[in-house]
């Protein structure tokens, strides 16, 4: 630790020496002042919490932020690094960073979108649940501290999202919650559904059922994505599980799918995630040990509290990109690489310090390949769920609305819950992906460390999706005609202007070869990609710059 007379006085130091190549440097530039590297100074961000990263000086092993009110946070410095977590208000936030007597002023500006396209975070309780949560004894698992949790954790992926498309190359783009909008932080949707059916069905049949009620209900909208919960999640305990198939098979009203309007997830790991931003260095590094006999192990086999909740986490981010028209990819956010998801908010101080040093296999977790799977839903006309004004965690709504569903294989959809959905498959595709991400061992060419990545053609598709721009139109559908595919010549065209072009395998949806066009003025007619050889049925998903999306399929001999 610095003393401070000694820091404030190397600060004001004028003294320079010589470098190397005979020009000038002051000391206190590279070792004694505190940097902020990931941000300009009074940059504007669409999100309420930033993640900063920076230097500051080696001796010291914390740094305090003092920003609103007077309100003081610290957090570790590793090696002279750190990150920080700072909660913004909206308009100007003025932040003090001191370590050591070292002291660094910084402004960020918190502006949300002028868009009504959002991400609904929902708590669902059935029918004859009380609502809470399965947690150890002493954790709050009220619907109160579930709704925290869940708000929280969205805002930590909407963070995330931002840092890892700066890291692309799109600036911090990201989506908006309905927070943004002036809405509860969390909705709880009381559904019809009884507990007990919940328990008996497979994770595709509650999102299904869940997917109709939500859009047949109050909280009805086609400018919203719901990222739901559901509350009646029961482990019934297994005392040394070999696999994570052997966990889900004690698990009842689980799933982790995502597709269309809905992403749908399990509270059986809720227990481990955060309810203040005090909490999230320590729960991403609780290294408790998962008791296996009551508690589900969600953790990619580390076992541990924090392994649970960054593979919890990791797989809500996995399940709404494939919300947002991701496919499946051999690395990154869309493959395994969501398992790191605490690196990005932890870094140094976690490396290696949340790992099972038993198993070295990759989870054969809920999150797998599948084949496509298209949801017709009809519903009368309902008018669209307000929020109240009134920002709070809490806000109830009964949903029991009358529906009409088909389900369909065939490729084209229109309505507000279609498209694919990520869900347990077959062993052997299990065994191929997980042998696949083994080789790539998820560190590409450029990759930081702490793993956690968009792949080129899925950071573009975000970067120009509808969620992630400004858009005051209400969307009530796509309009086919905007972007569309010419068979003859093998090529798409948009006046819009192509952006990104992905083959996927029909049948789990993987990215098998891609196309990107950056730069001011991309084509507006482009050839397809060429596809790799291979007797796979295949989809063609193309995005335009206004963020208008094409999924045709294409014949198997292309």
């Amino acid at each position: 630790m610095i003393p401070k007379v000694l820091a404030d006085s190397v600060l004001t130091d004028n003294h320079h020496h010589h470098n190397h190549y005979g020009g000038f440097f002051r000391r206190s530039d590279s070792q004694d002042q505190i940097l902020v590297k990931n941000f300009v100074e009074g940059e504007i961000l669409t999100y309420s919490l930033a993640l900063l990263r920076g230097r500051a000086p080696v001796s010291c092993s914390y740094i305090t932020v003092r920003g609103r009110k007077n309100t003081n946070t610290e957090w570790p410095i590793i090696n002279g690094e750190f990150r920080i977590l700072v909660e913004l208000v909206r308009g100007t936030n003025e932040l003090e960073l001191e370590a050591g007597g070292a002291k660094t002023r910084f402004t960020l500006v918190h502006e949300p979108r002028t868009t009504r396209l959002r991400v609904t975070p929902v708590y669902v309780i059935c029918s004859g649940h009380d609502g809470y949560f399965q947690g150890p004894r002493g954790e709050d698992c009220s619907p109160e501290s579930a709704a925290t949790r869940i708000g929280l954790g969205a805002r930590l992926l909407q963070c995330l999202t931002a840092e890892k498309l700066k890291e692309a190359g799109h600036g911090r783009k990201t989506f908006q919650l309905e927070r943004d909008l002036d809405g509860p932080e969390c909705l709880v949707m009381h559904s019809a559904l009884d507990v007990d059916r919940a328990r008996q069905m497979t994770q595709r049949e509650l999102w299904e059922v869940i997917g109709r009620e939500l859009m047949t209900g109050p909280l009805a909208s086609k400018d919203r994505k719901y990222l739901a919960f559901l509350s009646c999640t029961r482990y019934r305990g297994a005392p040394h599980p070999r696999t994570h198939e052997d966990t889900l098979a004690r698990t009842q009203g689980h799933a982790a799918l995502g597709g269309g309007g809905l992403a749908l997830f399990g509270s059986a790991c809720l227990h481990t995630w955060p309810t203040c931003m005090a909490q999230v260095l320590s729960r991403f590094l609780d290294a408790t040990t998962i008791d296996p006999e009551h508690l589900m192990d969600d953790s990619n086999y580390r076992g541990t509290h924090g392994g649970c909740l960054a593979t919890t986490l990791g797989s809500v981010l996995h399940e709404l990109g494939h919300t947002f028209d991701l496919g499946h990819t051999r690395e990154g956010i869309m493959g395994r690489g969501f398992d790191n998801v605490d690196r990005v908010f932890v870094g140094a101080a976690g490396i290696d310090s949340n790992r099972n040093p038993i198993r070295r296999d990759p989870q054969h977790t809920t999150v797998a390949l599948s084949r496509q799977l298209n949801v017709t839903v009809t519903i009368q006309d309902q008018p669209s769920f307000l929020a109240s004004p009134r920002r709070g965690r809490l806000h109830s709504e009964n949903s029991a609305r009358p529906f009409v569903s088909q389900l369909s294989d065939q490729g084209n959809f229109s309505t507000p819950i279609p498209g694919r959905l990520s869900a347990p498959a077959s062993p052997e595709l299990n065994r191929s992906f997980s042998k696949t991400l083994l080789q790539a061992n998820f560190e590409p060419l450029g990759c930081l460390p702490d793993r956690t990545f968009w792949t080129t053609s899925c950071a573009t598709l975000l970067a120009y999706h509808r969620w992630f721009n400004d858009c005051n139109e209400r969307i009530s559908h796509r309009d086919s005609g905007e972007i569309e595919y010419d068979p003859k010549r093998n090529l798409v065209r948009s006046r819009h202007r192509i952006r990104v072009m992905e083959l996927r395998e029909s049948s789990g949806g993987m990215v098998v070869s891609s196309r990107q066009f950056p730069g001011p003025r991309p084509p507006s007619e482009a050839l397809v990609p060429p596809s790799p050889h291979s007797s796979a049925a295949l989809i063609l998903v193309a995005e335009d710059s206004s963020g208008n999306v094409l999924k045709h399929p294409l014949p198997t001999a292309f």
